[in-house]
Formats: C-alpha cells, sequence, structure tokens
C-alpha cells in the first residue's frame, strides 16, 4: 500500500465516522447498510451530496433514508474491519425500517480479506437476520459498484481486485435469488462510468446522483410489482 493509500485509509476508517442517524416518527423509513461509497467518502461526507440525500429528494417529505454506512468495513467477520462489530450494526437493527439496502463487498475484494466462498455464506447470514426483524421488512441487495484504475497509477486504489469485485457481485446476485430478495445491479449500472468516481471506487457528487437516481426507478419498480 502508498503512503497516500495509507494516509487515506486512516482517514476513511478513523476519520470519516458519521454521527448515528435521528430517527423520525411518522417517516418509512429506509435504512442503508454500508461501507464509505455508502457513507458519502468520495463527498468528504457531505450529507447535502450523498446518494442516500438525493433518493430521499425523490422519494418525498413522507420518507427518510437513513445512512449507516461507516468506512473501511467489510461484510466478512474475518475482514479487517467487519461492519458487525460496528454499532451501526446492531442500531440499524433496532429502528423499525421498512426497507433496508444492503451494500457491502468493496473492501471484502482486497486480497488479504477475499475468500468468495465465505462471503456468500456470510451474506446469507447477514441477510437473514435482517429478514427475521420483528417488521418483516422489504430487503434489497445492491452489488458493489465497478472499480477503476487511478490516472496517475495504473491501478485501483485501496489495494482492492477488480476481479474480485465481480465476483463478489456475482455473489450477491445469486444470494438475492436464494433468499428470494431484491436485487440493484450497481455493478453494471456504473461498468462504464470512470467519471462517477472521484477516485476510481468512491462515487463524487455527479456519481451520487446516477445511484440515487437508479436506485428509486428500481424501487418504483419493485413496488409497481408488488
Amino acid at each position: 500500500m502508498s503512503f497516500k493509500d495509507k494516509v487515506e485509509h486512516l482517514f476513511l476508517k478513523y476519520a470519516a465516522v458519521p454521527r448515528t442517524p435521528a430517527f423520525k416518527q411518522g417517516k418509512r423509513h429506509i435504512a442503508c447498510i454500508g461501507d464509505s461509497i455508502t457513507y458519502g467518502a468520495g463527498v468528504n461526507g457531505k450529507r447535502e451530496e450523498t446518494w442516500e440525500y438525493f433518493l430521499n429528494g425523490m422519494l418525498g417529505e413522507d420518507h427518510q433514508v437513513l445512512n449507516y454506512g461507516i468506512s473501511a468495513r467489510t461484510l466478512q467477520d474475518e475482514g479487517d474491519y467487519p461492519y458487525k462489530a460496528d454499532k451501526f450494526y446492531r442500531i440499524s437493527k433496532e429502528m423499525p425500517c421498512e426497507t433496508y439496502l444492503i451494500m457491502l463487498g468493496t473492501n471484502d475484494a482486497k486480497p488479504y480479506n477475499w475468500d468468495a466462498q465465505r462471503y456468500e455464506e456470510e451474506l446469507i447470514s447477514f441477510v437473514r437476520e435482517y429478514k427475521e426483524l420483528s417488521q418483516n421488512p422489504r430487503i434489497v441487495l445492491m452489488s458493489p459498484p465497478q472499480v477503476f484504475e487511478e490516472e496517475s497509477t495504473g491501478i485501483v486504489a485501496f489495494e482492492i481486485d477488480k476481479s474480485n469485485i465481480e465476483d463478489a457481485a456475482k455473489i450477491v446476485w445469486e444470494v438475492a435469488l436464494k433468499e428470494k430478495v431484491k436485487l440493484i445491479d450497481l455493478y453494471t449500472h456504473t461498468k462504464n462510468h470512470p467519471e462517477w468516481f472521484v477516485d476510481g471506487v468512491h462515487p463524487n457528487k455527479l456519481g451520487n446522483r446516477m445511484f440515487a437516481e437508479y436506485i428509486y426507478k428500481q424501487l418504483n419498480i419493485f413496488d409497481s410489482i408488488l
């Protein structure tokens, strides 16, 4: 890992930690479970430039989109910074949300974290934990987006392996089918859009808006076929 990547990694792990979202009564709640892509690291955590903020605006005042993204987190408990070790994991399950958008896998794709079989097994377990919540929420799996090489180095930042990202996206698709939950394929949607990312990994403001528009359209499609 380069010195630049080490500095950015430490920032994402320790500095880019959001406050716990304030749960507002009388709303329809969507909880977003994820890593720095969900948190908004590509826009320096500016709330009004995250995809959750844009999505909330599209959904309207009767909705509240809750950002439970934590930088550097992995789905796998054996990863360097597992999501389940953070308070947001517990809090997200305590809140009576109607919908959970789950997107974890980008940090799992680092070579020292990656284990395809383990990722699939633990993703199934993770999904079931949310499916079994008392309010019987809708679970939507989102595949990790594509990653791109930095122009200055020709490699993907943060030691993320592109082939592992592709494998993770396939596994997310397979788990969605097995567990009969909805899927939003951000991997395919972002595949030809490096301009949506500030560093090849984290979406910029434009990217977050494009994410939100696509997620919004997919949620509307899901609602129309209920």
